[in-house]
């Protein structure tokens, strides 16, 4: 059983981020950039272990198409979603392989990660397996994926979610809801593969304003459909007024969620 790490990054001049998440396994790593190149390129990670990176640049944007490449051309059994801005733990490949050997029916497990050394979210301390509700609280670069289920069921990011789209987030839950729904089984791991840097600036968040729950209704509505992601609008302006009460009032954060719902064209 082989892992690959799957790498989405920008207008990189070589392959040297590797080194700076700390990439102890092979990868692949798509380049967004101003030019269409492929090499491989190889190193030794840090116990001399010998290791392969296939180094695509391309002028293609949005970072579901830069995954979606990255799975195209990956051949390994397993595959982690991977971002720029992270530190991968060094031992994660041997952690991430045991998991899948342990738990011989995950096809889908998502493991644990820090962001500026604190715990996110409030994970459980066994493994469990997820379902729809428990998959929303998943982040992509938990995400790990047995890579012959994914392709046999043909699954990929949606792209038209995602950073670089204009419509926000929300892909990775796409992802495994697309998963769920083709009937593979998806498992939370409660053990720690990589760490996240504070991110100061993003790409499409600029807070908990009427624009984002806008891009929350729509985004709901293409995995949970009209009727439950209706539902999820009345929860979440319920629950989470801590979040946008300096930015909206409830009633704007519900007109925006609806809006995004049952408006399909909003963003065209």
């Amino acid at each position: 059983m082989n892992l690959e790490v799957l790498l989405s990054c920008m207008h990189q001049s070589d392959a040297s981020i590797a080194s700076q998440v700390n990439l102890q396994s092979d990868a692949v790593i798509v380049n967004q950039c101003d030019i269409d190149n492929t090499v491989d390129v190889s190193f030794n990670n840090s116990a001399g272990n010998p290791c392969k990176i296939k180094f695509i640049s391309t002028k293609e944007r949005g970072l579901s198409k830069s995954r979606n490449m990255a799975i195209r051309n990956s051949r390994a059994d397993l595959c982690l979603i991977a971002d720029d801005d992270e530190c991968l733990d060094t031992d994660y490949p041997q952690t991430i392989i045991e998991a899948f050997q342990k738990y011989p029916q995950a096809d889908i497990i998502a493991f644990d990660f820090t962001v500026g050394g604190k715990r996110q979210k409030n994970y459980s301390n066994k493994v469990k397996k997820l379902g729809y509700l428990s998959a929303l609280r998943i982040s992509s670069i938990q995400i790990v994926f047995r890579r012959q289920r994914i392709e046999e069921k043909g699954i990929f990011f949606d792209e038209e979610m995602g950073a670089g789209t204009g419509h926000g987030a929300g892909e990775e839950n796409k992802f495994l809801y697309d998963c769920l729904h083709n009937g593979l089984k998806v498992f939370f791991v409660p053990k720690h593969i990589v760490s996240l840097q504070e991110r100061t600036t993003s790409t499409w968040f600029t807070g908990y304003n009427e624009t984002f729950y806008l891009q929350k209704g729509w985004e709901t509505e293409r995995y949970m459909g009209i009727f439950f992601a209706t539902l999820f609008a009345f929860y979440t302006t319920i629950t989470k007024r801590s979040l946008y009460k300096e930015n909206c009032s409830s009633l704007c954060v519900l007109k925006a969620m609806l809006r995004g719902i049952y408006s399909r064209n909003v963003f065209k």
